[in-house]
């Protein structure tokens, strides 16, 4: 009994580790849908999910609330972040701006191995069909984080790779995407083919198109389910 109590204070590592642990796989599950928009976490249950204790689990939401992926409510506890129509508009809004400066950098300093590694990433989508969704939406997050690391400034990769986690959550869930997908692709191609021109107006236009895209599927998402979100 007495090692255990001299051993107790050399634990922080492990809980620091449980906490990162915990940060980790809540981000991933309410970023991929698991957690629905304005649902109500449990930490008891959060624990048990994750085989940590408690602690970790509130202080994983307390960083994720910073994040803005969660919010707390007095009297209610925490909730997966729910979100307005103007937050989406603003959240593209910035897209369009952050990501159509990118598209115009990588147009003119994307090496030959981004523009080929640019050309390898592609989706065999079928409607319906989950897993091949959450591909598609994975190697489409890859493609716009690869595309904003080749323009050769990596706080704006940064800032593309922490929107692109806030947009996920908008189009997890929606698996009807099969009409938009054609042109989403579409765009991929003409952004890729104007980072082959070396031609930045061109870049920053379809980077724009795609973005905008995007947005329409985000709203239609909101606007129907925006009901349920409220306690």
């Amino acid at each position: 009994m007495v090692v255990v109590a001299l051993q107790a204070p050399e634990q922080p590592p492990r809980s620091e580790s449980a906490k990162q642990e915990v940060y980790r796989l809540l981000k991933a599950d309410i970023v991929t849908g698991v957690f629905d928009m304005g649902e109500k976490l449990n930490e008891n249950q959060l624990a048990r999910r994750y085989g940590l204790g408690k602690t970790p689990v509130r202080e994983a939401l307390g960083m994720l609330q910073q994040e803005r992926l969660v919010e707390a409510l007095p009297r209610v506890g925490y909730l997966t972040s729910r979100v307005t129509i103007q937050e989406v508009d603003d959240l593209f809004e910035l897209r369009k701006i952050v990501e159509g400066a990118a598209a115009e950098k990588a147009a003119a300093n994307a090496t030959e191995e981004d523009l080929q590694f640019l050309e390898q990433i592609h989706s065999d989508f079928r409607a319906g069909d989950r897993e091949s969704y959450l591909t598609f939406l994975e190697e489409n997050r890859e493609f716009h984080c690869t595309m904003a690391s080749a323009s050769g400034n990596r706080s704006l990769a940064e800032v593309v790779a922490r929107l692109h986690e806030r947009v996920q959550r908008l189009v997890i869930l929606r698996l009807d995407l099969s009409a938009n997908v054609e042109e989403l692709v579409g765009e991929h191609y003409r952004i890729l083919a104007a980072l082959r021109e070396r031609n930045p107006t061109k870049a920053r236009a379809h980077m724009e198109a795609d973005i905008a895209g995007t947005h329409q599927v985000a709203l239609d998402f909101i606007k129907k389910h925006i009901a349920d979100w409220h306690l």
